[in-house]
């Protein structure tokens, strides 16, 4: 069968989306390079565990030893994690032949395998101490004529691997596919996806101008989220804990400050939901584990209720209803007893009535409740 590169980039884009799967990848490698023996392995470099491992030209008996025993033995896998993403390696410049050769790995698997002396690959997926990587097996009599092609084909499938793994990578939580680039994006306010060491996964361009610009309650400089201020990071890292540990799927509210500024920051989280999909390799790279919804919303641009709006919900008070806003818009009761002119007790016997109404039994589970209403009327 000759080989369409065209046909391979399908493949890839494909499978990022859901349509297809690495067995058609794999099946147009195979045809491209008969007799070779084609790998796709997944790694943790860190503990040397294989994640994932598929192939064309193995026997199952010689996968299922690969996976038991002679995936951590296999010297590519670890040598190949000093090498760049995307940059097409060849063995022997990975390690010298003669030493492979005298190497467990070459002498009680591959060698039993067939002459595969020689190999191409490719790391197409890092994240951490994770990655994902191609690798095509061949004769070394073989090497003048297949590599040329093995570095061409691989050098040219890998960047497209690395827009198709963005895709993917987005396209694993949400209410369906493409919710991120549809919806999350075009959103007006900041929108967060963080795992529980509040490293980001993605933010929308309010959250990128926020996190860059350190304009709001947050410094990032190294992807992993954290508030300006030393107990509100503590309390930000606690909230997002909670979350993904709730047994139920909660939506939590936080308010954060800068010590520098007036206006404060209220940040909703929620757990997000993944996309229903069937399970690919590169999955084993790119999950994480739960990942967090932080949706970030500062005072000074807070929408306003509608007294109207209150009043047909809660049937709250002209009063009521202008309290339940200030209360929104991060004010205390001294605060707004001061503006008013009206004394705290008042305003105290006002906010029971207001809890009442709404269901609330405290005042954060009222604010996180109206800040939900809020986010309505954008």
């Amino acid at each position: 069968m000759g080989y369409s590169q065209n046909s391979l980039t399908s493949c890839i884009y494909d499978m990022a989306l859901g349509r297809s799967s690495w067995d058609s990848i794999l099946d147009i490698l195979a045809a491209t390079f008969p007799g070779c023996l084609i790998t796709v392995s997944g790694d943790n470099l860190a503990t040397g565990d294989n994640l994932a491992f598929a192939q064309r030209g193995l026997v199952p008996a010689a996968a299922a030893s690969y996976l038991s025993t002679y995936s951590s033995l296999n010297p590519t896998v670890s040598l190949g994690a000093d090498l760049a993403l995307y940059q097409v390696f060849h063995d022997e410049a990975l390690i010298d032949r003669d030493a492979a050769a005298q190497g467990r790995f070459h002498r009680e698997w591959l060698s039993r395998q067939g002459d595969f002396s020689a190999s191409t690959g490719v790391v197409v997926l890092r994240e951490g101490s994770r990655q994902l990587a191609i690798q095509i097996y061949y004769p070394q009599l073989r090497q003048a004529e297949l590599r040329p092609r093995a570095s061409a084909v691989l050098g040219d499938a890998a960047q497209h691997f690395g827009r198709a793994f963005e895709i993917a990578s987005r396209t694993r939580f949400a209410d369906g596919r493409g919710y991120l680039e549809g919806v999350v994006a075009d959103l007006p306010f900041t929108v967060f996806f963080v795992d529980g060491d509040l490293r980001i996964h993605y933010a929308n361009y309010q959250a990128e101008t926020l996190r860059r610009q350190h304009v709001g309650p947050f410094s990032s400089a190294d992807g992993v989220l954290r508030a300006t201020d030393e107990s509100a990071d503590a309390q930000l890292r606690q909230l997002v804990a909670k979350v993904i540990s709730a047994k139920r799927t909660p939506t939590s509210v936080l308010q954060l400050s800068r010590p520098d500024s007036d206006e404060r920051h209220f940040a909703i989280a929620r757990l997000a939901s993944r996309a229903g999909q069937n399970y690919q390799l590169h999955d084993a790279v790119l999950d994480t584990g739960p990942l967090v919804m932080l949706v970030v919303h500062g005072s000074l641009e807070m929408s306003s209720l509608p007294t109207d709006l209150l009043w047909r919900a809660f049937s709250l008070t002209d009063s009521e209803a202008r309290l339940a806003e200030a209360l929104l818009n991060g004010a205390t009761l001294a605060d707004f007893a001061k503006e008013r002119e009206v004394s705290k007790q008042t305003l105290r016997n006002q906010l029971v009535g207001v809890m009442r109404k709404t269901g609330t039994r405290r005042q954060s589970e009222l604010v996180s409740l109206l800040t939900r209403l809020a986010l309505t009327c954008l």
